[in-house]
């Protein structure tokens, strides 16, 4: 028996696994290099059980909760399969592995709620298992909608689902299928059956790409008849893929996790594409996207609006100091700082030192920022053996019948004045009742 632990130290990639995964396998080679793989990759602690009596005293000893059980079928003292019952009534979920395919021995394991069955025939198969891992996790929190009149269907595809760790909402026709995307605004991904009493998998297809288009909600037409047609049209309305419901489970199985991942891929990207890599904020550009919407209604509603331009004040001398590692650090700080302060306004990393702020209501604007340059100035980054201490100033517009290009320039003109008023100051100019103030 034995214990993979957190050294060498792991990096964290803010995905980790916090929960202990039990793995066993008779050959000590293979189950200590699939359990680094899995420390390494998700940051969990794994135990190492290399036969049967050895995991029934993991499961009496170990006080934390396993996440799940990866279990080779043929042991020394369970040749046939037996730890799998084990797992089983321990409550464990459990991904099977064998070093020969049997159609029979396969059956018999997934009949028991078996998650997975790997072939373990090359190391392909360990790097598939560490990603499954990582799936059945992200999995808790998956949210998928099964759209079908039979009851019998819903019922297995439920149980289907369930045992890959998701979350599932039912319906029985295209009506209530929208009327449950409605209600459960984050479900990810859509079963829908093509022949429905009220409104068919078609029209439901129809109505759903009107509102989520594919790179926000993935749509699985299925149809209980081999027509070839049917994936076809499926396809063309917009489905991200088409199964018959006469598939496996492992085949459904599959179908699902691509079309997840491919969701997931879409959606770090479009992170990416949105966000400030050192600061997670939003960049410059989501920040125009975003920030032209709320200016455009206000503009429509004729009211006021208010827009913030700040930056920490000598932000060289920081870098010059304490090097680009802990101007970084400032960086981080500061961004932590704004996204607990203003929670319900728009911010972002515009560049370098300088953040913005858009309220949508423009009230209590001067008091936040004045607030906030205070908390500012009474805070410092720990940084190696040393603390950073630093002041912002802080340009405010408030202004109504006006453009976000035009509200940013009027605070970047009321930045430039606090800095040449001597830092650490908030400067405001009011055009909707024309007046300049200085904090």
């Amino acid at each position: 028996m034995a214990l993979i632990r957190s050294k060498p130290r792991r990096v964290s990639t803010g995905d980790e696994i916090d929960a202990d995964i039990l793995l066993v396998e008779d050959q000590r080679s293979l189950a200590e290099m699939a359990a680094k793989m899995l420390h390494e990759r998700w940051g969990c602690r794994v135990l190492i059980a290399t036969n049967l009596a050895q995991v029934k005293t993991i499961l009496a000893q170990n006080k934390r909760k396993f996440f799940l059980a990866i279990s080779d079928l043929n042991l020394p003292d369970a040749p046939n399969g037996e730890v799998v019952d084990v797992l089983i009534a321990a409550k464990l979920k459990v991904i099977a592995m064998t070093g020969m395919f049997d159609p029979a021995l396969h059956d018999r394991i997934m009949s028991k709620g078996v998650i997975d069955y790997v072939l373990k025939d090359s190391i392909n198969a360990y790097e598939y298992i560490v990603e499954q891992v990582g799936r059945l996790h992200r999995n808790l929190s998956t949210k998928v909608l099964v759209v079908d009149d039979s009851a019998s269907f819903r019922t297995l595809a439920e149980s289907m689902l369930k045992v890959q760790g998701m979350q599932v909402v039912l319906a029985n026709d295209g009506v209530e299928g929208l009327a449950m995307l409605d209600q459960h605004r984050d479900i990810k991904l859509v079963l829908v059956d093509h022949e429905m009493p009220n409104m068919d998998g078609f029209n439901f297809l129809f109505h759903v790409r009107r509102k989520w288009p594919k790179d926000r909600l993935a749509v699985i037409g299925m149809a209980g008849s081999g027509n070839p047609k049917l994936s076809a049209q499926f396809l063309k309305l917009g489905a991200s893929d088409f199964l018959f419901k006469t598939c496996s489970y492992d085949e459904l199985v599959c179908r699902i996790r691509q079309n997840l991942e491919m969701q997931e891929s879409i959606a770090a990207v479009r992170y990416v594409a949105n966000h400030d890599y050192l600061t997670g904020l939003i960049n410059r550009r989501a920040f125009f996207d975003e920030g032209n919407i709320l200016c455009a209604n206000h503009l429509k509603a004729g009211t006021a609006v208010a827009a913030a331009v700040m930056d920490i004040d000598f932000f060289k001398k920081i870098n010059d100091q304490f090097g680009h590692d802990g101007g970084d650090e400032a960086l981080r700080h500061l961004a932590v700082l704004i996204k607990e302060h203003f929670t319900t306004q728009l911010v972002a990393r515009a560049g370098g030192e300088e953040f913005f702020i858009l309220f949508d209501e423009p009230k209590e604007a001067l008091s936040q920022c004045e607030s906030f340059r205070i908390k500012v100035a009474r805070s410092h980054v720990p940084f190696a053996e040393t603390a950073i201490a630093y002041t912002m100033s802080i340009g405010l517009c408030i202004a109504r019948d006006t453009s976000l290009d035009a509200i940013l320039t009027c605070a970047d003109e009321c930045l430039y004045r606090a800095k040449q008023g001597g830092r650490n100051r908030t400067m405001l100019i009011d055009t909707s009742v024309a007046q300049v103030a200085s904090t």
